[in-house]
């Protein structure tokens, strides 16, 4: 059943990913008005996240920012479907890379990157990052239960190149890139939930929130350059990449500065424009304990 269930939703992703631009944004806006007005998918989730997250703003315009957020969420799960038929040549001209000469100039003096991001406008269309970038790509990720799926996941986002290495597995495998001399970038989204006992916790957009210093621990060890990459929606079904170089070496730095920086870099980001982020996650939903300090 499973195996028959798995082949039903490729088949699925794959003719979906075939439909043209101007259909796609249709369905979106049916979806939209569905799960804005009829199911209210996790409408108590966003609209608590956007009350603590501003509260100078009036009941009012967190509406405004909680259906022009569903708008891009409506958005975002088809161009996602999208994503995985997409051809290189339609990616490279709806995902437009700002400044590649940040890269470039790391690449060329042997740097390798820590590559940092959040759950913000659309995370999905790097998948043919690896067209675009000098360093090898690299992504971590957690497997899916049904290795059928997973494996199909796989396939369709590594397609353009990029390299997707296990959670369980990536300490490992970057030793083993560093020993071979290989010059990557690593691409994280930061703003993952954290476990509870996390041992940095930060004020991030009005509340205490758990940071996995993962990134900044590994970009340290191999002393990496650490760059925020900044993506915005210039329009519907376009977008804008900037590269900012926040270290040259996070070796050089103190406990946690990376950890801080990103995290203030992404929230300045957000308080922009909101709509942008990923507000139905539940980000907040651990308690800091009384005997880890809040940094």
């Amino acid at each position: 059943m499973s195996k028959l269930l798995a082949n039903t939703g490729i088949f699925l992703l794959r003719a979906f990913g075939l439909i043209p631009f101007w259909l796609m944004y249709l369905l979106s806006d049916v979806f939209y008005f569905i799960g804005y007005y009829i199911i209210g998918y996790r409408k108590k989730t966003v609209l608590t996240n956007l009350r603590n997250a501003f509260p100078e703003k009036t009941d009012k315009e967190i509406r405004q920012i909680s259906k022009a957020f569903y708008h891009h969420l409506a958005d975002l799960f088809f161009e996602t479907i999208k994503a995985f038929q997409a051809s290189e040549e339609t990616l490279k001209k709806r995902y437009h890379y700002k400044n590649l000469e940040v890269m470039d100039e790391l690449y060329h003096q042997g740097k390798s990157v820590a590559l940092l991001s959040g759950h913000y406008a659309n995370w999905e269309w790097t998948i043919a990052m690896p067209k675009m970038l000098l360093h090898q790509v690299n992504g971590i990720y957690r497997p899916m239960q049904n290795k059928q799926f997973d494996q199909y996941m796989k396939k369709v986002r590594s397609r353009f190149g990029g390299c997707l290495i296990p959670a369980s597995t990536s300490l490992r495998t970057m030793i083993e890139f560093d020993k071979a001399g290989v010059v990557s970038s690593t691409y994280y989204l930061t703003d993952q939930t954290a476990l509870y006992d996390t041992k940095y916790w930060i004020m991030f957009l009005n509340q205490e929130t758990p940071v996995f210093p993962g990134p900044e621990k590994i970009a340290s060890r191999f002393k990496q350059a650490v760059v925020f990459m900044d993506i915005q929606k210039v329009r519907r079904g376009y977008y804008e990449i900037e590269f900012t170089k926040l270290f040259d070496d996070a070796s050089q730095t103190k406990e946690f500065e990376v950890t801080k920086a990103h995290t203030q870099f992404l929230e300045d980001i957000i308080r922009k424009r909101p709509e942008h982020w990923l507000w139905s996650h539940k980000r907040w939903k651990h308690k800091r304990p009384e005997h880890i300090p809040l940094q």
